[in-house]
């Protein structure tokens, strides 16, 4: 079954209009980071992309994260 919309209504009204742009700077509200934050997550990425299979381990103690640990694993088929 079909429903008929006015020309002008948008078909996903759940999306805003501007969805589509590229997200701005980060903000100083609750969500920004700061440098070491931004540090951790450089270096998890960097960890994530040197590896092809294994672990990376993120190690946490009073919510900071103090250890980054990888693992790689070769596989010989």
């Amino acid at each position: 079954m079909s429903t008929i919309r006015p020309a002008d209504e948008p078909k996903e009204p759940n999306v805003p209009a501007d969805a589509s742009a590229p997200p701005s700077a980060p903000s100083s509200g609750p969500t920004s980071l700061d440098a070491d934050e931004l540090e951790v997550i450089r270096r998890v990425r960097d960890s994530l992309r040197s590896i092809r299979f294994g672990t990376v381990l993120i190690v946490v103690q009073d919510g900071k994260v103090v250890q980054i640990e990888t693992a790689e694993k070769i596989r010989l088929r």
